[in-house]
C-alpha cells in the first residue's frame, strides 16, 4: 500500500486533520472537547509547535500549525495517543479512536496560509444540515461556534493562550487592533458569500504538498530527492519528481493515436467526439495538478468544470463496455507516462 510522504523541517507549515474511526464521534460532550484542547496546549508547549488555527467538529478536527523543530510526527504521536488514552478510559473502551494515522499536508505558508485558515474556520457551516440555511444564519452560527480559533480572531476577550494570532492578522495590518480583526472577519464571511468549496485540496501534490510549482520543486530537491526510498512512498515521490506536461503535448498525443487534426480536439461539437472525450479526460487526470478544472475547460473549448466531470463519467462507462476503447485509453495512458521523462 502507498502512504503519504512525511516531510519534516524547522519552520514548516502544515494542515493537520484527524477523523474518528468508522466516522464515529471523537467528542461525546464539551468535557471531551475541553480535554482535547488541554492536551493540545500541553503538546504544543512540549514540542515547540505553533498553532495558528483549529476547529473541532463532532467526528473530526483540523489544525494549522508551524513546527519550530523538525518534529511533527513526535508532536502528533503524543497529542493523539494521550487523547486516545483519556477517551478510552472515560468510556471504558479499547481499540483505535482515529481513522488511520493523521493526515498532514505540508503547505506553502506564503501563499496558502490565509485561505487555509478561512477553510478551517468555515467548517461549522459546511455541514450538510447547514446547506439550506441563509447567509445570515450561517454568519450567526460562526459567530457563536465555541470550538474554533475563529472567536479569538474577531474578539480580544476570546483569545486563548496556546494560539498564535499575529501571523495571520498581520496580513491585514502591522498592528493587532480591532480594525485588523474586522478585516479578517470580513475575509472569512466573504467565504460564505462565495459559497466556497474545498477545491483547494485538488491542488495538493503527491497527497502531501500544497503549494505552487517552485515550492513543490524546492521541497523535493531539498528534502526528498536524495532520501532513502520507501516502497510505500514511491508513487508520491514519482509524482513530485516528474516534470509537468502541457495540454498541447497531451492533445497532440491523442490526435496522433486517433489520426485526427489537433484543432478538432479543442472544439465543442467536434467531428471526432471519442477522441475529444479522451483528450478532455486525460487533461483531467494529468493536468489538474498544474491547472484548475475551470482553466482546463477554457482551453478545451470553453466548457465548465461540471462538464469535465460528466465527460469523465460517460467515458468511464464506455471504456468498461467497449474493449477497443479500453485498449486505446490504456495505450494513451502509457504514451503520456512517457512524456514525463522527456
Amino acid at each position: 500500500m502507498t502512504r503519504p510522504l512525511r516531510i519534516e523541517y524547522e519552520g514548516a507549515w502544515y494542515h493537520i486533520s484527524c477523523r474518528g474511526n468508522e466516522r464515529k464521534v471523537l467528542f461525546v460532550d464539551h468535557k471531551d472537547r475541553k480535554q482535547l484542547l488541554t492536551i493540545l496546549a500541553q503538546s504544543l508547549a512540549l514540542y515547540c509547535v505553533e498553532l495558528h488555527a483549529y476547529v473541532l467538529m463532532s467526528n473530526h478536527f483540523h489544525l494549522v500549525v508551524r513546527t519550530r523543530k523538525a518534529n511533527l510526527h513526535k508532536f502528533m504521536q503524543r497529542f493523539n495517543t494521550t487523547y486516545t488514552v483519556y477517551f478510552n478510559r472515560r468510556y471504558k473502551r479499547i481499540g483505535h479512536l482515529y481513522q488511520g494515522r493523521y493526515k498532514g499536508i505540508l503547505i506553502d505558508g506564503d501563499h496558502y496560509l490565509l485561505e487555509l485558515s478561512r477553510y478551517v474556520h468555515l467548517n461549522p457551516v459546511r455541514l450538510k444540515e447547514c446547506s439550506e440555511k441563509s447567509i445570515e444564519e450561517k454568519k450567526r452560527i460562526l459567530q457563536h461556534y465555541q470550538w474554533s480559533s475563529y472567536q479569538g480572531y474577531i474578539k480580544f476577550k476570546n483569545r486563548q493562550d496556546f494560539m498564535e494570532y499575529a501571523t495571520i492578522l498581520g496580513i491585514f495590518g502591522r498592528r493587532d487592533t480591532s480594525k485588523t480583526m474586522g478585516r479578517y472577519r470580513k475575509f472569512v464571511l466573504n467565504g460564505i458569500l462565495k459559497e466556497m468549496s474545498s477545491t483547494i485540496w485538488k491542488e495538493v501534490k503527491g497527497q502531501t504538498i500544497l503549494g505552487g510549482k517552485e515550492f513543490v520543486e524546492g521541497t523535493y530537491e531539498r528534502y526528498l530527492k536524495n532520501r532513502k526510498r520507501d516502497k510505500r512512498e514511491q508513487a508520491q515521490l514519482t509524482t513530485l519528481s516528474r516534470r509537468p506536461i502541457t495540454i498541447g503535448e497531451l492533445v497532440k498525443e491523442v490526435a496522433t493515436v486517433y489520426g485526427v487534426p489537433e484543432k478538432e480536439l479543442y472544439k465543442r461539437g467536434s467531428s471526432y467526439p471519442e477522441a475529444r472525450s479522451m483528450a478532455v479526460e486525460l487533461c483531467r487526470i494529468h493536468i489538474t495538478g498544474e491547472m484548475s478544472l475551470s482553466a482546463i475547460g477554457e482551453h478545451m473549448g470553453g466548457i465548465s468544470a461540471a462538464a469535465i466531470g460528466q465527460n469523465s463519467k460517460r467515458l468511464k462507462g464506455k471504456v468498461q463496455k467497449n474493449k477497443k476503447a479500453q485498449q486505446t485509453f490504456e495505450a494513451l495512458q502509457k504514451n503520456i507516462s512517457g512524456l514525463y521523462s522527456k
